[in-house]
């Protein structure tokens, strides 16, 4: 199997979850539109972030755009570029971000899934996105975990849907910024991870004490 099948696999993974997570909630024409969107703000923003990050690594622009034979991505500013593409689509859908992103959350995680087992082979077997890869596994099952449990906690007054989403980004950010420190993967991806934990935890604090409209 050559490894761009796995990428194109995880694109098709996360197309299908998206349309079937979603479509009983939300016009399906339109969660069909998103996931296009979505793929879109990962692929632009994570590139974009990767030749930021490494500047000076392409020569000219146009290796900005051979993706083919120049390859490079930050998953993290890929995430960020998704997360920006939900939000202003459902700005112009009137959807709320942190309950839509809940419900995603699956879809978003095996399309990450297969992205790094793709790395993976493609590096000879690097264990770094091995470790990524499990990682974002360990977060998904807690997730599953919490789910079912996160209503109950005395502190989350408000019982707000959203809150599996923002602990998880929570989670696996966290997790993520210890291990690029321990691998060696750069200032950059481990400050900005942290913050994005950080802003996830600030807001789901935020989110607990949000009284629910009746």
């Amino acid at each position: 199997m050559s490894l761009g099948i796995l990428r194109i696999l995880g694109i098709i993974v996360f197309l299908y979850l998206t349309w079937r997570n979603l479509k009983d909630d939300y016009t399906s024409e339109k969660v069909i539109t998103y996931g296009w969107l979505a793929l879109v703000g990962f692929l632009v923003l994570g590139r974009v972030g990767f030749g930021v990050v490494n500047f000076g690594i392409w020569k000219n622009w146009s290796d900005w755009l051979a993706v083919w034979n120049k390859p490079g991505m930050s998953y993290v500013a890929g995430f960020l570029g998704l997360a920006v593409a939900t939000w202003l689509y459902g700005l112009v859908n009137e959807w709320k971000f942190l309950a839509f992103m809940e419900d995603n959350l699956s879809s978003v995680l095996a399309f990450l899934w297969f992205l790094m087992a793709d790395e993976f082979l493609r590096a000879r077997m690097d264990l770094r996105p091995l470790i990524y890869l499990v990682i974002l596994i360990v977060v998904f099952l807690i997730s599953r975990i919490v789910s079912k449990k996160y209503r109950s906690f005395v502190w989350y007054r408000s019982g707000k849907k959203g809150f599996v989403f923002l602990f998880s980004v929570f989670l696996a950010f966290l997790l993520l910024a210890i291990g690029f420190g321990l691998m060696d993967e750069g200032l950059v991806s481990v400050v900005l991870s942290l913050i994005i934990s950080l802003i996830s935890l600030i807001t789901l604090f935020i989110l607990g004490k949000v009284k629910r409209k009746i």
